[in-house]
């Protein structure tokens, strides 16, 4: 028999999308614990039985980006018997959806806030789950080509580009379409030289 979750488990997960959006819409300096409390619709001391503080909210901000995106990627990849078609999958997937609820503003919140060790290393940790998973998908998907590029230097590279892409997004440089064309061609070309 399996453990059932702590009702704090249940609630802050139910709460954490909330508290992201918040960070998201507001950065870390304008989010007040009341703000996060009216957003989620509990009491502030609710909250704090949660998390002990807002950075401790942040952090978890911070972590539930990864948690929320590798769900969603495995909820894409759950139907595909082809390993091949895996990157190419999240390719199409990512170019599509890039930037679309904003959450990106929550990790460009965090890197103005280096100077906090706590911040500074969810932060790291986040990138380099992110980038563990990434390489984990172009290995699995490679045919077996040896290129120039290494899988680990793609994968920092798609990183780099799903940035760029948030900042084209943030400031209106391209429009959605140029944006997404311009997405999946960079990363259908990093990873094609990954070997």
């Amino acid at each position: 028999m399996m453990p059932r979750p702590s009702q704090i488990d249940e609630q802050r997960k139910k709460l954490l999308p909330i508290v992201c959006q918040t960070f998201s819409e507001l950065g870390y300096r304008r989010t007040t614990t009341a703000e996060l409390a009216q957003r989620c619709e509990v009491r502030e001391n609710i909250l704090y039985r949660l998390w002990p503080d807002k950075k401790a909210m942040f952090l978890a901000a911070i972590d539930d980006i990864f948690q929320s995106r590798a769900e969603m990627w495995g909820q894409i990849l759950a139907d595909l018997p082809d390993p091949e078609s895996r990157v190419e999958r999240l390719i199409a997937y990512e170019a599509q959806h890039q930037g679309e609820f904003g959450f990106y503003r929550v990790i460009f919140t965090a890197l103005a806030e280096t100077d906090d060790d706590e911040v500074r290393d969810s932060l790291s940790r986040m990138y380099r789950q992110f980038h563990k998973l990434v390489v984990q998908q172009i290995t699995t998907g490679r045919k077996g080509e040896r290129n120039d590029l290494t899988v680990s230097d793609a994968a920092w590279g798609l990183i780099g580009l799903a940035t760029i892409s948030n900042i084209i997004v943030e400031l209106s440089l391209l429009g959605p379409r140029q944006r997404k064309q311009m997405f999946a061609s960079v990363a259908q070309a990093l990873v094609k030289d990954a070997g």
